[in-house]
């Protein structure tokens, strides 16, 4: 009953029984009970099943304890997908248990009609399908997009052969007239950024066409500003900067958040209404007042197999609207999306035709 009532949430807010703070305590209520490690956890900081009363209330369980802890409602073998995190610059991964994936895709679904486009396309995907990455969130979310939001052309560039940056290029010029969708892990981007160059090559698409990024290119590729990243999306797809979208994803979490990239404007990361954030002390863990910078919580409604409420080592500043990121807390390690595309491209070839 409790997933039903989650999935009416997601897709008609308006004809819920239920708000968010209701299902969010309801969700608290049953992992409690029904997750033994959850439990424990809620149990050694003091809180107990009846002590939360509101959505902030929930104990936030950390990433890093998704390396170390077994964080499911079932059994693993029960589960029909792990989702692990992209690994550390300890090698050491986190491990998601979904026992299945419709509330899963049900919200990704959704937050991306919501936040990118409602419509059918053709979509180009230069990031890994599932059956290469079957552990990946990424690749499944990718990979479930253009199942169920592309066109029967839509295809996958980038394979264990690596990036095919020339049957890309073909497939940009065949779509030239038609508005598409690009996808991709930001790191996917800036590798193609450098075989284009050695080409002295642009790929103009339909002005209607839609560019989406996710991770970020810190520390992981030749350095690149974001400022620098989106203005050479501009130049190489000639695909002005409100037809760019940035995705910001855990695989932690089972929603996704997404931010419309403008010019001069902070890029702030906006919530589907079933996650919320809150920005809290890293000492104190007492939330911080808007527009001073702490450490993100999310609070998920479709984390419904796992714990209801993730700490991150993000640091955010809370805004009127969503949140702008930061970065990364000082002595946490990278990961991420482009983690994840940077480790295939050096195992693989790289780039080829």
């Amino acid at each position: 009953m409790l997933k039903e009532d989650i999935q009416m949430f997601i897709e008609r807010p308006e004809e819920s029984k239920y708000t968010f703070n209701e299902l969010a305590v309801q969700l608290f209520g049953y992992l409690y009970r029904e997750n033994e490690a959850y439990q424990q956890f809620c149990r050694r900081i003091g809180i107990g099943s009846r002590q939360v009363r509101t959505w902030k209330d929930i104990p936030a369980v950390s990433t890093d304890a998704f390396k170390n802890t077994f964080l499911s409602t079932v059994p693993g073998e029960d589960c029909e997908r792990i989702f692990m995190t992209s690994g550390t610059t300890s090698g050491k991964q986190g491990k998601h248990y979904h026992e299945n994936l419709d509330i899963y895709d049900f919200s990704a679904r959704n937050s991306f009609q919501q936040f990118v486009s409602r419509e059918k396309r053709p979509i180009a995907i230069l990031f890994p399908d599932e059956e290469e990455m079957p552990n990946s969130s990424l690749a499944h979310y990718l990979t479930m997009l253009r199942e169920y939001q592309g066109t029967k052309d839509s295809r996958h560039f980038f394979t264990r052969g690596g990036l095919k940056v020339q049957s890309f290029i073909q497939w940009t010029k065949e779509y030239k007239d038609t508005p598409v969708i690009v996808l991709g892990a930001s790191y996917s981007f800036v590798h193609l950024f450098d075989a284009l160059e050695e080409i002295k090559q642009t790929l103009p698409l339909h002005k209607d066409s839609l560019i989406f990024d996710t991770g970020g290119f810190k520390n992981i590729s030749r350095s690149l500003e974001e400022e620098e990243f989106y203005e050479k999306l501009e130049q190489i797809f000639h695909v002005k900067r409100e037809n760019m979208v940035n995705m910001y994803g855990m695989t932690e979490l089972s929603t996704q958040y997404y931010t419309a990239i403008g010019k001069g404007q902070k890029h702030i990361k906006k919530n589907p209404h079933w996650i919320r954030f809150k920005v809290v002390d890293p000492v104190s863990g007492e939330e911080m007042p808007k527009g001073e910078a702490g450490l993100l919580i999310h609070v998920d409604l479709a984390n419904i197999n796992s714990v209801p409420a993730v700490q991150t080592s993000d640091l955010a500043v809370e805004h009127e609207t969503g949140f702008e990121l930061l970065g990364r807390q000082a002595s946490a390690e990278p990961k991420g999306c482009s983690l994840s595309a940077k480790q295939w491209l050096e195992e693989h070839n790289h780039v080829n035709g």
